[in-house]
């Protein structure tokens, strides 16, 4: 023997001989069983009545051994619970054996083991009849999973699953999570306990589920999140560039980026512009400058530009397409002017930019794709406060597409100063007061020939607007306002304002006043203009009409507000 083994095979034999006694306790105690159930089927004989049938289970772990003091409950399959906790749990023996007493039925039963801080479980289906009333059953734990989704409805309801003591009230969003739960087909009850609607849902680790229970007359949608892949890009290949923009739609139409040139008059020409791979997350960094020296004979210093940097990609002169040679935070130091007919592509990579945020300043052509925006350099709550991207003084073709804006305190995106022809697609607005500023307060500019298009846009976790918009044209559709405390769309000062088909899961969809008098009625003077239609409301609001409201030119595709479009913009959206 190979004693280099021993500790292992030591091992290997104890395993074996504790399930070996396990398996004859098992014996031992089904022959125990086989007599209770004789006697069992005798007293149905002599009394002729429904008398109670008898189920025996052996809970193994994973890897076949006993789980002893494993916690098992057994209920109707039809049971709902009626509120949190209602049935006590009953405890496996050292060999993993329990048994119950229950009449003939269907029935499920519900196996949980903790073992080194590590959960497992599972649950089985078990069904007695008149001819067959006792079960032996053999239940194998394994890992744990959760149900998590949202219930678009008026009222948050109850979700219970069928089978399971499971019970619970989801947010003032229409957030639930089942936790715990083992891998299984269940039945999801979606109501109060008078009336329920009901569907199967298969829980696997890991899955996020959307439940649309708005629809009591139809079956419950459950949709499962997708799966997206990163892509890599051949330094001399132009496919990839020119996939990207079959996908823009709005009014940013015609945008080129980086294969495209802008010319005096502001017409964007076909013009294939150069590949400029950033090779470091440095922006502007110190050097010592020996041009300078105190009277102590120390070296001054002075800032330069690192060579191969975002910053000098993007403040190129020519056409560029901007690559990420790796993933990485790309902190700005100091404002990024960024220079007209760029694509920054972060396509394959993640790629986190930091610090002082974005401009563009008569700079047009612009195409930002796949990036996150977060953790800015200036967290104080003051007009000083650098927005994440501004885009601004007479900029216009701007397609910001499956980004993330995080952390800002106040705006993450403006768009003002005569900017126009912009569309902001797929991304995800979170964590500050408002997500898109378009236009500013008519006694600082004025200009109503600003536009945006905004499209299948996630919004969460704002404290006062989605989107702002004063003067000019916005065209919202299929956005996913889920958690806005004020207002989705805010529509002031003679916007004209197009809002079709999103999803708003908040109390105040759309405002159309930005200021009230002071006995707080609305003041006229700062009202805009909305024609909103098929969006759907899950705590309040209508779709209504104002003519003086135009539908914009351009043809798009618009899907339907519904469950299925609000999982798709809050699991797609952002880098993909």
């Amino acid at each position: 023997m190979n004693l280099a083994n021993l500790p292992k095979f030591k091992g290997a034999i104890m395993k074996t001989s504790l399930m070996a006694i396990a398996q004859v306790r098992l014996l031992a105690w089904l022959g125990v069983f086989a007599l209770a159930l004789t006697a069992c089927t005798e007293r149905n004989v002599a009394g002729g009545t429904e008398a109670e049938s008898t189920i025996a289970l052996y809970v193994q772990m994973a890897d076949g051994t006993p789980a002893s003091t494993a916690r098992v409950r057994i209920l109707p399959d039809n049971y709902l619970s009626s509120g949190p906790t209602e049935n006590a749990w009953n405890e496996t023996d050292e060999d993993g054996q329990v048994s119950f007493e229950v009449r003939n039925g269907r029935y499920t039963i519900e196996a949980r083991n903790v073992s080194d801080s590590k959960a497992s479980g599972a649950v089985h289906s078990v069904a007695l009849d008149a001819k067959s009333d006792s079960k032996v059953d053999t239940i194998k734990l394994g890992e744990l999973s959760s149900i998590e989704g949202y219930v678009v409805l008026g009222e948050s309801p109850v979700v219970r699953v069928a089978g399971l003591d499971r019970y619970v009230v989801p947010d003032s969003t229409g957030y639930f999570v089942i936790d715990s739960l083992p891998q299984g087909s269940f039945d999801v009850q979606i109501g109060d306990p008078e009336e329920v609607h009901s569907t199967t849902v298969q829980s696997n680790a890991g899955d996020t589920l959307f439940v649309d229970g708005s629809d009591t007359s139809s079956t419950i949608k459950v949709v499962k999140s997708k799966t997206s892949t990163a892509t890599e890009y051949p330094e001399s290949d132009w496919s990839a560039h020119d996939e990207l923009l079959k996908q823009l739609q709005g009014y940013a139409a015609g945008t080129l980026g980086a294969a495209g040139v802008t010319d005096s008059t502001g017409k964007i020409n076909k013009s294939k512009g150069e590949i400029c791979v950033v090779t470091t997350t440095d922006d502007l960094i110190d050097i010592v400058d020996s041009s300078k020296v105190d009277s102590l004979g120390n070296y001054g210093t002075k800032v330069v530009l690192s060579q191969g940097s975002f910053r000098e990609c993007a403040e190129k002169e020519t056409p560029v397409w901007i690559l990420f040679e790796k993933d990485g935070t790309y902190n700005l130091r100091s404002p990024l002017r960024i220079k007209s007919n760029k694509t920054i592509d972060g396509r394959g990579r993640d790629v986190r930019i930091t610090g002082m945020g974005i401009l563009t300043q008569e700079s047009s052509n612009l195409i930002f794709e796949n990036l996150t925006f977060t953790a800015p350099a200036i967290t104080a709550r003051d007009t000083s406060s650098r927005r994440a991207l501004s885009i601004h003084n007479r900029t216009h073709h701007v397609w910001v597409d499956h980004c993330t804006f995080e952390e800002y305190p106040l705006i993450e995106v403006d768009i003002k100063r005569s900017s126009y022809a912009v569309t902001l697609s797929w991304n995800r607005f979170e964590n500050a007061q408002t997500g898109i500023l378009f236009g500013l307060e008519p006694d600082i500019y004025v200009d109503t020939a600003q536009t945006l298009t905004m499209h299948h846009n996630y919004f969460a976790n704002m404290e006062a607007h989605g989107v702002v918009a004063r003067h000019g044209k916005l065209h919202a559709y299929n956005n996913f306002f889920y958690d806005v405390k004020m207002a989705g769309v805010e529509c002031s000062d003679s916007a004209q304002c197009y809002v079709e088909s999103n999803v708003f899961n908040i109390e105040n969809p759309v405002a159309v006043y930005r200021l009230e008098n002071e006995d707080g009625s609305p003041d006229v003077a700062t009202r805009g203009f909305v024609y909103a239609l098929d969006n759907m409301f899950s705590r309040g609001g209508e779709n209504t009409q104002d003519a003086l409201v135009l539908k914009p030119e351009y043809k798009v595709t618009v899907d339907e507000a519904g469950a299925e479009l609000a999982v798709r913009v809050r699991n797609e959206s952002g880098p993909r």
